[in-house]
């Protein structure tokens, strides 16, 4: 009986990004963003992910077609159109699914597969039942031979049991979304929709074990800047045929760069994340810090846009001396400025920029 013997190890390289992965997801699970703002996010990254996952298999629809079918504004029977629709069907399916579950099923992988063909989620799938081969589009060698189909159905058993033991719980999960992407893409068990398959299925584990930025993350994008690169790792070397050193292989070149764009990915967000919240936090600091006199400046100023020392003191009922000490102060803290320098009598003053992009 044919099995995966595949090996891996730590590395110093695999530690660090580890590391830098839980730095990440510590920023982005603990800055709360505005509900507006996160949905805006998750939005683009479904589209980015649809794709850009897409993409790296030849479809050619850009980013703003990809959107327009994901948001049925674009109908249409072309294959393009179609593969999008399909594989954005299937990444909403394991987001939900993956608020329920944690594990791989058979069940599941035929589901996904379903879904990426445009067939019926409950459609009667099989793994292929011949050998295929994945060949160079231009000069057509072969590139990869996977193993015999009659291997294939025992390989997926083992690389679920793998997945699901209690033996290998205390492997990090960006580790073990790693190794079944390369397991699966590597068994190649179905005729196409390989490559897609083996994201999405990784893109799940990250998600139902937490590690999913609360979406905010693509690391298809990170793959597309460098898919020779991508296409290298997975390969790493080895010879094409499955039979001859793949079903043992040591993956840690492939977990290096899977980790590593995964940190790269996770970084990146965390970042953005930190910039919005620095940005937000600003703009409520600044509404909050008003009292009760500034509120009633601002919307003058923003219905009128210009207020002058005399409006102040009549709406208030004080004297224009101490209308101006009042404007003193607020010059000093920056929330007013004059319109026009040039101005020495009945000076018109407006808001600071800072104050003003928040409350008109």
């Amino acid at each position: 009986m044919e099995k995966l013997n595949i090996k891996w190890n730590y590395t110093n390289k695999i530690v660090n990004d580890l590391l830098r992965i839980n730095r990440a997801k510590e920023i982005v699970d603990l800055l709360e963003l505005p509900l507006s703002i996160e949905e805006e996010i998750k939005k683009e990254s479904i589209a980015k992910r649809v794709h850009y996952s897409t993409k790296i298999e030849g479809n050619n629809l850009n980013l703003n077609e990809v959107k327009d079918v994901i948001e049925n504004k674009k109908d249409s029977h072309e294959r393009n159109v179609l593969e999008v629709r399909n594989y954005y069907n299937a990444l909403i399916y394991l987001n939900k699914e993956s608020e329920e579950h944690n594990t791989i099923t058979e069940d599941l992988i035929f589901k996904v597969h379903n879904l990426v063909s445009g067939k019926n989620i409950t459609h009667k799938n099989n793994y292929r039942e011949e050998q295929n081969v994945v060949a160079d589009s231009i000069s057509g060698a072969i590139v990869y031979m996977p193993p015999e189909a009659k291997d294939v159905s025992t390989l997926i058993k083992q690389m679920i049991k793998e997945f699901n033991s209690k033996d290998t719980k205390d492997i990090p999960i960006p580790i073990k979304a790693g190794i079944l992407a390369y397991e699966f893409v590597t068994i190649h068990p179905f005729w196409d929709g390989n490559g897609r398959c083996s994201r999405l299925l990784a893109t799940y584990i990250l998600k139902a074990y937490n590690y999913d930025l609360k979406g905010f993350y693509v690391m298809e994008e990170f793959y597309d800047r460098n898919i020779e690169e991508y296409y290298n790792s997975l390969q790493m070397g080895l010879h094409h045929n499955f039979y001859f050193g793949r079903n043992e292989a040591n993956i840690t070149q492939w977990l290096e760069y899977f980790i590593s764009t995964m940190a790269n990915t996770f970084e990146a967000v965390g970042n953005r994340v930190k910039e919005i919240y620095k940005n937000s936090k600003e703009e409520i600091n600044i509404i909050d810090t008003l009292d009760k006199r500034e509120r009633w400046i601002a919307n003058y100023v923003v219905t009128n846009n210009k207020i002058k020392a005399k409006d102040i003191a009549n709406h208030f009922k004080i004297n224009i001396d101490t209308a101006n000490n009042w404007i003193k102060k607020w010059i000093e803290k920056d929330f007013l400025k004059r319109f026009n320098d040039k101005q020495i009598r009945n000076v018109d003053y407006v808001l600071t920029e800072k104050y003003l992009k928040n409350l008109k």
